[in-house]
């Protein structure tokens, strides 16, 4: 089942790592500037977060800083990974909130409180039909040898049936438009993922939900991991969100790009 055509291992590295997660604070895009942007998942049916990657090296963003100064004074990902590969040690440091999902979810009150002030705002929410204004609840992280490992700033009461599927949010608000009839500018951008050599590649395609003049918003997701996770039925292992810029002349070009590896790159 490992022998999945998936998304470029090269541009995965791009989405995953701090390069991009400074993109969120600083979008080349006068539309954009000054917005800081984040993914948004339903990470089970009982957690929908604003998603930020752990990066893990050293041009590390102020949430890395953070829990990399507690973990090394805690040892919380040392006493995690530990239990997990002997059940007869017990799980310190940590409190297992949502174990639903793809994702252990976990909870320390030390690395929350640190947290939470640096998203201690309202933030918009952009679904696949509308939005809303939403505040962060609860920090949780999840830790795993193999997936991305992922800070989470849970939202609560996101009007689903309303707004459609989370997929987006900002700090500003932006003024796009839930538009219907984006297939010209979707096959452009299949069409540019599909022009790069790829060592990995699912068969999800990527779909337009909205734009902002010659903005595009995207993702990349069947959404159906949330709740069904395995090597031998899921279908997307790289669910991702992007924005792309239509240029003058016809090509796309990304301005904003971030993703999951649900399948577990550097164990394969």
């Amino acid at each position: 089942m490992r022998s999945l055509y998936l998304l470029s291992a090269l541009i995965l590295l791009g989405i995953l790592y701090p390069d991009q997660q400074a993109k969120a604070t600083g979008i080349d895009d006068k539309t954009l500037k000054n917005t800081s942007v984040y993914s948004v998942y339903e990470l089970s049916s009982k957690t929908t977060a604003i998603v930020i990657n752990y990066a893990e090296t050293d041009s590390a963003t102020v949430f890395d800083k953070i829990f990399d100064r507690i973990e090394e004074q805690d040892s919380i990902k040392a006493n995690w990974f530990y239990s997990q590969f002997d059940e007869s040690i017990p799980v310190r440091g940590v409190e297992i909130v949502d174990t639903s999902g793809v994702y252990s979810l976990l909870y320390n009150k030390k690395v929350e409180n640190e947290m939470m002030p640096q998203m201690n705002k309202e933030f918009y929410i952009y679904g696949t039909k509308g939005f809303e204004v939403l505040k962060p609840e609860k920090f949780v992280f999840g830790l795993d040898e193999c997936k991305t490992n992922i800070f989470a700033f849970t939202i609560d009461k996101f009007d689903s049936n309303k707004n459609g599927t989370p997929i987006l949010a900002s700090d500003k608000k932006i003024e796009i438009v839930f538009g219907r009839n984006y297939q010209g500018i979707e096959r452009k951008i299949n069409d540019y993922y599909n022009s790069i050599e790829a060592d990995y590649r699912d068969n999800t395609p990527t779909k337009v939900y909205a734009n902002v003049g010659n903005l595009y918003f995207v993702y990349t997701d069947d959404f159906k991991w949330r709740d069904t996770f395995s090597f031998d039925n899921t279908e997307c292992f790289f669910p991702s969100r992007a924005i792309f810029r239509l240029e003058k002349d016809g090509t796309v070009t990304p301005i904003w790009e971030d993703s999951l590896d649900l399948f577990g790159i550097p164990c394969d």
